[in-house]
């Protein structure tokens, strides 16, 4: 009997030793959290494994994770699976949907993400027209005149030469007879005589030299071969310049007028701020089944092969393993501890009570061998 009661006493010891040992072992990958000192000696095993591993345990995670779970191959499965591109093209056409429909004006849907969208515009579009004029002028300020009006605008220009002849004379022929005119003539005419004549014009002095000379250069203006001349002289003249490149004719100066005069006048005449104060309803009512029924679903298909076929350098540039092993870093230690044992809990608990059993074993065995 004593012998029997020996040996529970010594499965009792060993089982006791094993569990509590098993429990001890348990608590200390955790506690205590920071080290502990009697004096100046730290204590054996202080802080607890995990608290003292910590940002190893941190980056093995991070790497863990981005090895074996959130890996680009994963990723790129998880987002070509049909039920989640269907979710997310659902998603996308109510978004938009709801955008299309929106009472709220084009300036402050933009307002948000573009400030000042009108002022910006325009700027924009100053810019822009300015750089394409610009380069426009200097395109044509290396070509000839007559290359810029083609031979059919040579062709016009040729035909209304004889119109700009005839309205010359015409206009000739009223100044004339004008006042202004007329004192031209006569200062001119006595002019002359004067010094044709010397002190013999003074006798003829009251003789009217204008109503003389001015008829016949009235009937010299009248005259065709006048016309033709002049018509001749005029054509010879305009193909001898058209023969002139245009940067002979346009100085930098007359340049930057005009790319600013054409500039100014387009710019301001923009109705940028009447289109930003306009709804977007007002724009998408005749195209919103469309955008919402193909180019949304187009566009999110487009997307997903995009991002997908760019995963791993997303990921790579996302550096998943850093974000997982900083979100680890900065949990507190019991929050973690609390985390793994709800996780555990159960095979803790079972390790515990191994602990126990192969105690009471080796006691059962140690006290087998003691009443040998």
């Amino acid at each position: 009997m004593d012998e029997l009661l020996k040996i529970l006493l010594m499965i009792l010891i060993g089982a006791t030793i094993g569990g509590v040992t098993n429990f001890l072992a348990i608590k200390m990958l955790f506690r205590p959290h920071e080290p502990k000192y009697i004096g100046s000696f730290r204590i054996p095993f202080t802080p607890g494994l995990i608290p003292k591993r910590r940002d190893e345990l941190a980056s093995s995670l991070g790497k863990t994770v981005v090895k074996h779970l959130l890996t680009p191959e994963g990723m790129r499965k998880r987002l070509l699976d049909d039920q989640v591109t269907m979710h997310i093209t659902h998603f996308a056409q109510q978004e938009v949907q709801t955008m299309l429909r929106s009472d709220k004006t084009v300036r402050e849907l933009l307002e948000p993400l573009y400030p000042n969208a009108e002022a910006r515009f325009l700027t924009l579009a100053d810019d822009k027209l300015r750089d394409e004029l610009s380069n426009v002028m200097a395109e044509v300020k290396e070509r000839k005149l007559f290359e810029l009006l083609g031979e059919e605008g040579m062709d016009r220009v040729r035909v209304v030469i004889p119109e700009i002849v005839e309205a010359l004379l015409v206009k000739s022929e009223e100044y004339f007879y004008s006042p202004e005119g007329e004192a031209q003539l006569r200062h001119m005419v006595d002019s002359f005589v004067q010094r044709r004549l010397g002190f013999i014009a003074g006798f003829i002095q009251n003789m009217n030299f204008v109503e003389m000379v001015r008829p016949e250069i009235v009937n010299i203006l009248r005259g065709q071969s006048t016309r033709d001349g002049m018509t001749t002289m005029i054509t010879r003249e305009f193909e001898r310049f058209s023969e002139k490149t245009v940067d002979t004719l346009i100085d930098d100066r007359l340049e930057a007028r005009l790319i600013d005069g054409i500039t100014d006048q387009v710019v301001s005449r923009l109705p940028i701020g009447q289109l930003l104060d306009r709804p977007v309803s007002s724009y998408t009512q005749s195209v919103e089944s469309r955008i919402v029924d193909e180019l949304v679903p187009q566009g999110v298909t487009l997307v997903i092969e995009r991002f997908t076929n760019q995963m791993e350098t997303i990921m790579d540039r996302l550096k998943i393993d850093k974000i997982v092993q900083e979100q680890v870093q900065s949990l507190d230690t019991s929050y973690l501890e609390e985390i793994v044992l709800s996780i555990s809990k159960r095979e803790f608990r079972a390790i515990t009570w191994l602990g126990a059993l192969l105690g009471g074993m080796i006691g059962l065995i140690q006290g087998l061998i003691a009443i040998l």
